[in-house]
């Protein structure tokens, strides 16, 4: 299997193979709440299922799921209008804590069910007795972004230690993330695969509009979601795609923030009512000079130069740790 990590072109030349079976692992639906600004029923994402379904496929995944944030209601809500699709399976993207230093992760979880949904989210308070439910149930999850909300609140050592101690698949390219955190944890599961070997590596868009979709996306050898799920879950896959960069990132935070306010302003929509049409509309009001002043720039830019930063500083460390020891 094509195992290299260089610019990888629009279209590879085993694309149409039909050997090779592709899926975006990570990508988001309307169903998916901007939880820092609840009250104003903000969105991290206005793409509805069904239009990410269908250019999911038009981009040539075989494979489709929705990763909500602690949601399966997109996905839900697909398979009530398209109850004939066996190319779609159930996710989400569930957000827990490790409860000592309240260090925040980001973990896929595939091919659920309802009931185990509502354990799921029962459990994320606590990282160990989520992973423990994980682990019992036999669900397969893979750990997203692992960086991404890294805060120096445990050693670098000790975190990704105990990352290994749980997870065996490891999201390494995930496609609106900078390509330096990328390059970083892709490199470190590498030096992991040829010390314990059992490492699981796959990608996803984390799409939050329709641009960016299946751009970035996991490939394996399989006839069906269930068998590709086994060889991800073996570790029988491989990633493919290239990061967005902070330009296409940037334009698509204030894609979304045109939709939020398009919503709004749509007195028809027909999500609120009148109350909440009118407290939407306040609360609008009081964010658009915020908006308008480049606050959405300002956070995105230091997320995105928090990411390199954290690589940087954290990524010698734990390279030189992993090479000179045995991983757990």
């Amino acid at each position: 299997m094509p195992t290299r990590r260089s610019r990888e072109p629009e279209t590879p030349a085993w694309f149409s193979d039909r050997r090779f079976k592709k899926a975006d692992l990570h990508c988001h639906s309307v169903y998916s709440t901007f939880k820092y600004f609840r009250l104003a029923n903000t969105r991290d994402s206005y793409n509805q299922p069904e239009d990410v379904y269908r250019l999911a496929k038009q981009r040539g995944m075989d494979y489709v799921t929705l990763t909500d944030h602690d949601s399966i209601d997109g996905c839900l809500y697909l398979l009530d209008k398209r109850p004939d699709l066996d190319d779609f399976f159930i996710s989400e993207e569930v957000e827990t804590w490790f409860p000592d230093t309240r260090q925040r992760i980001h973990v896929n979880v595939f091919a659920i069910d309802e009931k185990q949904h509502g354990e799921i989210q029962r459990r994320r308070e606590n990282i160990y007795e989520l992973h423990e439910y994980l682990r019992d149930e036999k669900i397969l999850a893979s750990a997203n972004h692992m960086f991404q909300n890294y805060r120096m609140r445990n050693s670098p050592r000790q975190y990704f230690e105990e990352m290994l101690r749980m997870f065996d698949v490891f999201e390494v390219k995930n496609g609106a993330m900078a390509s330096q955190h990328n390059r970083l944890v892709e490199d470190l599961m590498a030096v992991v695969r040829e010390k314990r070997g059992d490492v699981s590596l796959v990608a996803g868009s984390d799409a939050h509009t329709l641009g960016p979709l299946a751009r970035v996306y996991t490939v394996a050898e399989a006839e069906s979601v269930a068998e590709f799920l086994d060889k991800v879950r073996l570790g029988q896959c491989f990633v493919w795609g290239s990061e967005m960069g902070f330009r296409v990132l940037l334009s698509d935070v204030y894609r979304m923030v045109f939709r939020y306010y398009g919503s709004v302003l749509d007195l028809k929509n027909p999500e609120y009512t009148r109350g909440e049409k009118a407290r939407h509309l306040a609360l609008a009001a009081v964010g658009a000079p915020f908006s308008a002043a480049g606050v959405p720039l300002a956070i995105t830019s230091m997320n995105y130069v928090k990411q390199i930063f954290v690589t940087r500083k954290i990524g010698q460390e734990l390279l030189e740790h992993l090479e000179d020891g045995k991983p757990s």
